[in-house]
């Protein structure tokens, strides 16, 4: 007979004594009391032996429509870190790594299920809600055909992904864990249902393209990488098999960046220990901390995650059944291949991640602008330099202010680069040449500039570098003075660059001496750089330094444009603008919607405009406030549509 079941039996004998006690006798007296009390002693105990030897509770063992929980090669759960790591179990409760993925449930859906009815590409899908459990109602994945042809289909959704930005939804297939993708995000800030297709920067779809709901068996190949802690995808790659995926806890949590924690949990039982190894200030050799690490393997740690990475080719079949080898403090290069930009790569995987020279141009993927930074290369810069995993208790922000981007107290300013460039601190404005208060004299708005794209939006560059002419000639990527100037020249910033830096710039185009760069871009430029402009006519500090009053016509062209989430960001910015917060349009509507919105956008731009005392050629309007139709559509002719899909 095993152990466990001679324990149950156990339980069992003590729990059942004195219930038959007091239902023999009626009114417990004490030696039925003193009964329970051992019962309950003895249930503790066993109860406590069971949970720590066995691989997952009952209740998820019971699972089989999902990935389930399984806590195996010392994994134990965040739940045993919560006892003796109060504080920063509650600063992670409330991060974003927490909710990246979840089971579903009342608690965890952002979504509106409430009978939400939404149509895309001819084709209808039906949020709903039944008590606890939520639903998609769609046409068949699994049969292709026009739309009215398929037969209609009722899924139950199990888990999720996101909770930040945006949320999507994952059903049960009936293929045993097998998820499918639900073909639709909820983006959590416009609060509104988005086609999967348009979440993403990709080439748009002939009117009428049949898109299933596809991305079965996706989340088990590339999603759990990121989205769970110590992932363990268990199929066969070569056949393709179902999965049955375990992962040791939904999410990012306390063993995804401290390794497996088994053995700390057994050696610090002994309170003698565990105090005094803290007393004694040593590092405790059974568990990983970060910030006892140098400075590349704590930001290993993080780029397990936050990187574009190929695989060996010889583990690849290990990693589909068995997950990764990588554990916080290991070298991350010995199990994974972080892809650089300047390697030789194929060129869709290239212009899908990287500009043209290298640098990364999609979010999530810090960790790879990070090692091509001097600062990480000579120094010892490395992600914890910046930012901090718990928010620590003298730390006067909520939780809700330091979750968004769990900067370290003081990071959000100079602070963290003055923390080592510390000869700038005295005069900031003599190197910037910015006014010290001013969004141009942030040294991160220079050299940290919003190149990169990714959920609808753009965020900072994590490769350290300082604004290039030249680097925008030739690759097309925003340097961050005619970011926040978008009223002005390449031909002005290079002055600038070389009265002020002696940086000097090759030669220019006509077009690039006498036309602001934001309207180049926005008018001749690829889908990439179009998306960046759009926010970038949203971005508050561009706004006051290049006045707004002419972004309205710009971003009333791209809300006809051919990508959808070129559209999306367009209007996001627009109707920020004074007059278009009523503005009627749906980015994903008809051709005809679209258009016909982008002309009261047009006409209310045009009866806005106010005569300027000098012209602004640099926009393309003069001093009576008219456009220059002649130039605009000269410019928007060479727009470059080459097909751009980038892999956020």
């Amino acid at each position: 007979m095993t152990l466990e079941p001679l324990l149950i039996a156990v339980v069992l004998f003590c729990v059942l004594t004195p219930v038959v006690v007091v239902a023999r006798r009626g009114r417990p007296h004490g030696t039925a009391i003193g009964a329970m009390a051992i019962t309950a002693a003895v249930v503790g105990l066993v109860a406590w032996s069971i949970a720590a030897r066995r691989p997952a509770a009952l209740g998820e063992l019971a699972v089989t429509d999902r990935p389930i929980q399984v806590q195996q090669n010392g994994y134990v759960s965040s739940r045993t870190c919560r006892a003796c790591h109060a504080p920063e179990y509650a600063s992670w409760h409330a991060s974003f790594h927490r909710t990246m993925t979840q089971i579903v449930t009342p608690q965890t859906v952002v979504g509106d299920f409430n009978n939400v009815e939404v149509a895309w590409q001819y084709r209808k899908y039906r949020f709903k809600r039944r008590g606890d459990e939520f639903f998609i109602e769609m046409d068949n994945p699994d049969q292709r055909g026009p739309p009215g042809t398929v037969a209609r289909v009722e899924r139950r959704i199990v888990m999720s992904t996101g909770s930040h930005h945006l949320q999507t939804y994952w059903y049960a297939t009936g293929r045993g864990r097998r998820l499918g993708q639900v073909p639709f995000y909820y983006s959590v800030i416009d609060k509104r249902w988005v086609p999967d297709h348009s979440t993403f920067l990709q080439p748009p779809l002939d009117d009428g393209d049949y898109v299933p709901a596809e991305g079965a068996g996706a989340w088990h190949k590339a999603c759990i990488k990121c989205h769970t802690t110590n992932p363990r995808p268990r199929f066969d790659l070569d056949r393709d098999t179902d999965p049955d995926t375990h992962v040791a806890e939904m999410g990012i949590a306390c063993e995804a960046c401290h390794g497996p924690a088994d053995a700390h949990i057994r050696a610090n039982r002994d309170p003698v220990r565990r105090y005094g190894q803290h007393l004694g200030g040593e590092p405790d050799p059974t568990i990983v901390d970060p910030r006892d690490l140098d400075h590349r393997r704590s930001s290993h740690v993080c780029g397990q995650c936050h990187s574009i990475f190929g695989h060996p080719y010889d583990n690849y079949d290990e990693y589909a059944a068995n997950g990764f080898v990588y554990r916080p403090g290991h070298d991350l290069n010995e199990c994974r291949s972080v892809c650089r930009g300047h390697f030789e790569l194929s060129d869709e995987f290239r212009d899908g991640a990287f500009w043209s020279d290298g640098m990364v141009r999609v979010s999530g993927r810090e960790f790879n602008g990070l090692v091509e930074t001097p600062c990480y290369q000579q120094g010892e810069m490395s992600c914890l330099s910046c930012h901090t995993m718990h928010k620590p208790g003298d730390d006067p922000r909520s939780l809700e202010q330091w979750r968004d981007d769990q900067l370290t107290a003081g990071m959000e300013g100079d602070q963290a680069c003055l923390q080592c460039h510390e000869s700038f601190a005295n005069d900031i404005a003599g190197h910037t040449y910015h006014a010290p208060e001013s969004s141009g004299s942030r040294c991160y708005n220079c050299h940290m500039p919003y190149t990169t794209y990714g959920l609808h939006k753009a965020i900072r560059s994590h490769e350290v570098d300082s604004p290039s002419v030249d680097a925008s000639v030739k690759t097309g990527r925003p340097n961050a003075c005619n970011q926040c100037h978008l009223d002005q020249t390449l031909a002005w910033t290079a002055d600038h660059l070389r009265n002020r830096y002696d940086i000097e710039t090759a030669p220019l185009s006509p077009d690039d001496r006498t036309v602001a760069a934001s309207v180049l871009w926005t008018l001749t430029g690829d889908a990439g750089q179009r998306a960046i402009m759009a926010w970038s006519m949203g971005w508050p500090a561009a706004r006051q330094a290049s006045g707004s009053d002419w972004m309205g016509r710009y971003l009333a062209q791209l809300m006809v444009d051919p990508y959808d989430a070129v559209r999306f960001i367009a209007h996001r910015s627009i109707r920020d603008l004074e007059g278009f917060g009523d503005l009627d349009y749906d980015f994903v509507g008809t051709p005809a919607h679209r258009s016909e919105a982008s002309r009261r956008a047009i006409a209310i731009w045009d009866s806005r405009q106010r005569e300027h005392d000098e012209p602004r050629d640099n926009v393309l309007i003069d001093t009576t406030g008219r456009l220059d139709h002649e130039t605009f559509k000269r410019l928007l002719d060479r727009r470059n549509d080459r097909r751009v899909k980038l892999n956020e």
